[in-house]
């Protein structure tokens, strides 16, 4: 990923734009005849996380690194080779959709229970159509792969408190740019791997979601 280039100053005139130099954090590879896709460091070309899909394709789950405890028969033979059994992190389910009339409505639980909420689209009535409001600039497109994910954080100096003291904040975000880039974001409590995994998920072809 870069940016850069030049653009026109005042007068006509033009001027260099600071060029920005993005390395590349993460990659994912879909494995072939399966609902396997496989998460990687860009750094370590090493396996991070692997999301795995239902066979109705509306639903998925988050994995850690390691393996199937039970399809390799770790679990029973814990010493048969040098790995580690994998950690579920996320489920992911998509609310079928085949008309595509109404925007998708997705449901995400962490660990320890943590739900996250949908930001809702509106109708705009000038384009016809749902729309998302986001208060990042950068995205200015609307795709029926744009959403945000909120979760509630307890008020300043309120400790443990219910739902209604509770503020939201916005922790997974995914936006269009332009044709073919999006603009991701992903901030605690949601993890690189958790948010990778449900950022893939909306990019996964589903076969009963439009």
């Amino acid at each position: 990923m870069r940016n850069g280039g030049k653009r026109l100053g005042p007068r006509g005139s033009r001027r260099k734009v600071r060029k920005w130099k993005l390395k590349p954090l993460l990659f994912a590879h879909k494995v072939d005849g399966s609902g396997v896709v496989r998460m990687y460091s860009q750094e370590t070309v090493t396996v991070i996380g692997t999301l795995e899909t239902n066979k109705r394709g509306t639903g998925f789950e988050v994995f850690g690194p390691g393996v199937d405890g039970v399809k390799s028969g770790l679990r029973e033979n814990p010493g048969l080779f040098p790995a580690s059994p994998r950690k579920h992190m996320t489920s992911i389910d998509y609310d079928v959709n085949l008309l595509g009339t109404v925007p998708r409505k997705l449901v995400v639980r962490l660990r320890k229970n943590l739900k996250l909420i949908q930001k809702v689209p509106t109708f705009n009535r000038k384009i016809g159509g749902y729309a998302l409001k986001f208060e990042d600039p950068h995205v200015r497109l609307p795709s029926k792969k744009n959403f945000i994910l909120l979760a509630s954080q307890p008020k300043a100096n309120s400790g443990e408190s219910s739902a209604a003291d509770s503020s939201l904040k916005t922790v997974v975000l995914c936006g269009k740019m332009a044709k073919s880039t999006y603009r991701i974001c992903i901030h605690p409590p949601v993890t690189l791997v958790q948010g990778f995994g449900i950022i893939l998920s909306a990019f996964y072809k589903k076969a009963l979601v439009s």
